[in-house]
């Protein structure tokens, strides 16, 4: 299983370098065609090169082909590093907390990066700053056996240059890091939920926000 997820994860990254760069590709495939052109032209006037001219022929295709099925294996699909904030926030409820998202976590902090572009990170301190609220009050997150609940910020950084922060609360003696929901209708946004699920060292988090009385809203 992880060695077909290690597959797909290269070939996801040739995808977008190819995407990246298909202008120099197509350039490529173009000299190649010429290339072929005139391979073909002395095979037909009696020299032997016929294995020349297929080879060039054969990468001319290559080159020119790769950005068309980049793009149909992803669609519309932008490099991190060419999107916007938004794009960026649209980007990361589509991606899989564990194949797509990796990083560490000690008593003090946690960090998690995009497998794609590390540039793309969640950081979070578990003291001084990096606490939103200590003892953290609401019926949610007070109703596991044990009470007592710590809300932290949780920044996300491209690059080194903060874009946003997030809350997600420790809950049930840091058994789980839940998204505070909207108390009117107790659901949470898709993005919250991707960015508690990226955090979810213990998986638990779909169990723990059940027993919250807890619902992810239609995206």
């Amino acid at each position: 299983m992880s060695k077909n997820l290690g597959v797909n994860s290269k070939l996801k990254f040739l995808w977008l370098w190819i995407k990246r760069y298909k202008h120099a590709l197509r350039v490529i495939g173009g000299l190649f065609f010429c290339f072929a052109l005139i391979a073909g032209g002395f095979w037909i006037a009696g020299f032997d090169i016929e294995p020349i001219a297929f080879v060039f022929g054969l990468l001319s295709s290559l080159f020119l082909a790769s950005p068309s099925i980049a793009e149909y294996f992803l669609p519309e699909r932008k490099p991190v590093r060419e999107m916007t904030f938004e794009e960026i926030l649209d980007f990361i409820p589509t991606t899989h907390p564990k194949d797509d998202w990796h990083g560490i976590s000690r008593d003090w902090a946690s960090e998690r990066f995009l497998r794609e572009d590390p540039r793309l990170r969640f950081r979070a301190k578990f003291i001084d700053d990096g606490i939103q609220c200590e003892d953290f009050k609401e019926q949610w997150a007070n109703g596991f056996p044990d009470k007592r609940a710590t809300g932290y910020w949780y920044e996300l950084y491209y690059d080194g240059a903060f874009l946003d922060r997030f809350i997600l609360v420790s809950v049930d003696g840091a058994r789980a890091d839940l998204p505070p929901p909207d108390l009117t209708t107790m659901t949470i946004s898709p993005f919250a939920y991707k960015v508690a699920k990226i955090h979810d060292t213990l998986d638990n988090v779909d169990e723990y926000l059940n027993r919250a009385g807890i619902s992810v809203e239609s995206s």
